[in-house]
């Protein structure tokens, strides 16, 4: 991203925008990318004009990129789909509206006034407005969050929910990471191998990957739509 900056500052842009590949506001995330690029063109002679994107997962656009994304991968053959969320420590997610233990939260039933930055607020909206969009019924899917590091992260975990599931007698199970917008280790090897072989191991038959959007025409139509908000 530095030496991204040292581009766009030697071609002397007037305005700049800023687009995190992160569709859930997070502050170890999109936090992250915001305070490195203040701190880099606050010492630039002349700041340009910025406009920063710092969520996206209400837009319609993107429910609509992702819902196309996952349609075209057949959910009605499958009797289960599981949303899975990049985790987070739940320090962090309590950070965001203090005094409110995001582990008794109701956010995963609605949008709480308070959720507008809160990352689990924000994940279980995304799961809502995909499945809404897709078509999904009521009951036929879950949240979930995967690459813990702790128990004190969000809950609840992807490979515990994928075991209790194949315990429910799901056997074919379909799987959709909506908090990357680009397949990565993540997606591709820790959703789309370990969990696989996770569920296999306690007798379910199929796990399938949703791939992410990549470079899917929509969601570069999405992007530009995004943008211009």
């Amino acid at each position: 991203m530095k030496e991204a900056l040292k581009r766009i500052k030697e071609d002397a842009y007037d305005e700049i925008t800023v687009f995190p590949m992160f569709p859930q506001y997070a502050s170890s995330t999109t936090g992250s990318i915001a305070d490195l690029i203040l701190s880099e063109i606050c010492k630039w002679q002349h700041i340009p004009s910025l406009k920063f994107i710092d969520q996206y997962y209400s837009h319609p656009a993107f429910v609509e990129a992702f819902s196309n994304r996952m349609l075209s991968c057949h959910p009605e053959l499958f009797s289960h789909v599981v949303f899975s969320y990049h985790g987070l420590p739940l320090r962090h997610i309590n950070n965001s509206h203090p005094g409110i233990d995001s582990r008794v939260c109701s956010c995963d039933k609605a949008m709480p006034e308070y959720g507008r930055h809160c990352y689990k607020a924000a994940c279980y909206e995304t799961t809502r407005l995909i499945a809404h969009k897709s078509g999904l019924p009521e009951g036929t899917f879950t949240t979930s969050f995967q690459s813990r590091l702790s128990k004190n992260w969000l809950t609840p975990f992807t490979d515990e929910t994928l075991v209790h599931l194949a315990s429910m007698g799901h056997k074919k199970i379909l799987i959709v990471a909506p908090s990357f917008v680009a397949d990565c280790l993540e997606t591709t090897i820790e959703l789309g191998e370990d969990y696989v072989t996770l569920f296999k191991h306690h007798q379910g038959q199929e796990l399938v990957l949703v791939g992410s959007l990549n470079d899917r025409d929509d969601w570069i139509d999405a992007i530009t739509k995004i943008m211009k908000v």
